[in-house]
């Protein structure tokens, strides 16, 4: 009886597979390394750095791709895997490379708390996603009021296992090498992205000294040799609110009470 049922089984799980195969998500599917749904499910996100780009079935480049869309071309992100995003395009769900996706910035809209905002995407690894959590935990919430300073080196100081970091790809003298705290940049480099919709000019920013590859304009940090300091110019306090999901980092700056 129970070899009956197995067989069962086997001959229904086989039916389903070729019915449906096993390359294409559905757009309503859990995010894939999770049950729950990731802080990035349903976000829009659009196509850039390219003339178009291939959905793939799987997260490899030699999968079967399931369309071509363009640059420009508006997604849904589902989720993060490694170096791909899982998105949802024309009611098909599959990967593109990180470098493809930028994600849709909420509009800065005269007289409302939010004066400024920026999402920035790269590679997610466990370290280094672990480091920026943690930089934006110790972020989160921080109020500068009117003439006040913001201070990379105070707020966040020295990336040390006291603190919790853990080692993570860094840029020192022009190469990457392991060090304590990677991937810290992308918090002080959102922040600073965030800055450009705002009236807050930088006093003291750097960039890295082999370029950044998941922005523009960056803003390089290392304990004490380059800091990231800016003043709140406003006539009011703001808030930074810094959360993140694997290599996904979301700055807002808000008016504060």
């Amino acid at each position: 009886m129970k070899s009956l049922k197995h067989l069962v089984t086997v001959v229904l799980a086989t039916i389903l597979l070729l019915a449906f195969g096993c390359t294409v998500f559905a757009v309503e599917a859990a995010p894939i390394e999770s049950g729950e749904q990731s802080p990035i499910y349903g976000l829009d996100a659009y196509i850039w750095q390219c003339n178009f780009v291939n959905l793939q079935s799987q997260p490899t480049s030699s999968s079967e791709s399931l369309a071509q869309i363009k640059c420009d071309e508006h997604v849904t992100v589902i989720d993060q895997t490694g170096e791909w995003f899982l998105v949802s395009y024309n009611g098909t769900s599959g990967y593109i490379y990180w470098e493809h996706i930028n994600f849709s910035e909420p509009e800065i809209v005269p007289d409302e708390d939010l004066i400024g905002n920026s999402i920035i995407r790269y590679i997610s690894s466990e370290n280094r996603d672990y480091n920026i959590a943690l930089a934006c935990d110790t972020i989160d919430g921080t109020i500068i009021n009117p003439g006040d300073e913001f201070v990379w080196s105070e707020i966040i100081g020295q990336t040390t296992t006291q603190k919790g970091y853990k080692e993570a790809p860094v840029i020192k003298n022009r190469v990457t090498v392991p060090g304590l705290g990677g991937g810290v940049c992308q918090v002080s480099t959102t922040i600073y992205n965030a800055t450009f919709d705002t009236d807050i000019e930088p006093r003291d920013v750097h960039e890295h000294s082999i370029g950044c590859a998941y922005a523009e304009h960056d803003a390089t940090v290392a304990h004490g040799y380059k800091n990231f300091i800016f003043e709140n110019p406003y006539d009011f306090p703001i808030r930074l609110e810094a959360y993140s999901y694997k290599a996904v980092c979301f700055v807002n700056i808000y008016k504060a009470e």
